[in-house]
């Protein structure tokens, strides 16, 4: 197995997979774009040193982003050469275990995605199943057990060969601050391989969840499950909750996994809400306070930007984001989220206005009424008391704003709507 992995064709095929996802180098300092070069001159001698089990993988360089909710996310960024080896033997390894997942594990999958998870969710609720066991797996990346992993792996894999480098890789360390320190547990995040050995250890919580009869969805590390009584759910919760932390050596954050209703629920950033008796999708409540604040870091007064740079930097904004949440019901959302940025905007241009009579001028060019432009141009009112005034709504208003490039939230929504609605299948 191990030299089919190694193979000139398995591997041109993982190198344009890495070269395709970029990311900073890892602890050696070299760059995705200085791999293929590499390889030109050092694939023989790297294959040779992997076949004969003499290859070490070199430790992870550890990163910490903030968590949307709070806390920290530990990345461990592999060299780019791991990143090689990992996606081959990531791509070898899938054709075995792909056709054997479940239909219900969405995440990091070819041909299914977070859109497919929420609209079978949304099934399951329309079916009676309106009891939501939201279940939390606390640090699930950093805590998988390394033997119960290798364990499930051995059930299908033989070649010692390539184990041993599985094996090796679990234990190759973490660099912070120069300073390496042993991996025990977990496969971070950041690593090509992580996707699938994760989707290996959850497949067996798919089973067990398939053979208690349950409806699920789970995505990666994101599970909900879908019973039809309040008491089902708390029993499902207990019992699931014993099976994770019994069989699969993982631990459950007790106080995040919860009961829910579905309108206080929320997967993949999505809620649900009761629309002409049938269960609809919506935006969550924390993923739109997490979008106002992205909105108002780059509409920021004093942040550098000149009002066409802040419309260029909302565009790439808000195209990513409204195709993530084109599957919701959210034209009012997306009117609401418009309105706040253009506040945001007029707040801008005023200060960039600064002098009295800039504003005045201004407005006056604009077509504002001349006794209006001097009282408000000479205002000492402060800026979102003027951004929300009359005379700033009129003249600055959404056709102003048309014509400088600004597209927004509801003009994008109502583009992707129209266009080829996600498959559940």
């Amino acid at each position: 197995m191990l030299d089919r992995i190694m193979d000139r064709r398995m591997i041109e095929r993982s190198l344009l997979q890495v070269e395709r996802n970029k990311g900073v180098g890892g602890v050696d300092g070299m760059q995705t774009d200085e791999l293929r070069d590499y390889l030109s001159t050092h694939y023989q001698d790297l294959r040779k040193e992997v076949l004969s089990g003499k290859y070490k993988p070199s430790p992870v360089q550890k990163v910490e982003i903030p968590k949307p909710q709070g806390g920290v996310r530990m990345l461990g960024i592999p060299t780019v050469v791991d990143r090689l080896l990992q996606q081959s033997i990531s791509i070898w390894l899938a054709q075995y275990y792909e056709p054997f997942f479940s239909a219900f594990s969405y995440g990091f999958r070819p041909s299914k995605n977070a859109h497919q998870a929420v609209l079978q969710a949304q099934t399951f609720l329309n079916e009676g199943n309106v009891y939501v066991i939201e279940l939390d797996l606390e640090k699930f990346f950093d805590q998988v057990n390394h033997d119960k992993l290798m364990s499930l792996l051995m059930l299908k894999v033989t070649d010692k060969a390539t184990l041993g480098l599985i094996r090796a890789y679990f234990r190759s360390g973490v660099m912070e601050a120069g300073v390496v320190s042993q991996r025990l547990e977990g496969t971070p995040q950041g690593s090509p391989l992580s996707p699938l050995l994760s989707n290996i250890l959850l497949d067996e919580l798919d089973k067990e969840l398939a053979r208690r009869g349950l409806s699920f969805v789970r995505y990666a590390d994101d599970c909900s499950i879908y019973v039809k009584s309040e008491k089902s759910a708390h029993r499902v919760l207990r019992n699931i909750t014993k099976y994770l932390e019994n069989s699969l050596k993982l631990k459950v954050n007790k106080a995040k996994s919860k009961v829910s209703h579905p309108s206080e629920s929320t997967l993949l950033g999505f809620s649900f809400y009761k629309d002409a008796g049938n269960w609809s999708v919506r935006i969550a409540k924390k993923s739109m306070e997490r979008i106002k604040e992205k909105s108002k870091a780059i509409t920021r007064r004093n942040n550098g930007s000149n009002t066409r740079e802040k419309i260029v930097k909302l565009g790439s904004l808000i195209q990513g984001w409204v195709s993530y949440f084109r599957i919701a019901n959210a034209k009012s959302a997306m009117r609401t989220l418009d309105a706040c940025v253009r506040v945001r905007l007029r707040m801008g241009l005023w200060k960039e206005w600064k002098k009295c009579k800039t504003r005045t001028l201004n407005l006056l060019k604009l077509k504002a009424n001349r006794q209006k432009s001097f009282e408000w141009g000479n205002s000492s009112k402060w800026y979102c008391r003027v951004a929300h005034s009359p005379i700033l709504s009129t003249t600055l208003n959404n056709a102003y704003f048309t014509k400088q490039g600004y597209t927004g939230f509801s003009n994008t929504y109502q583009r992707l709507t129209n266009e080829t609605q996600p498959s559940l299948f």
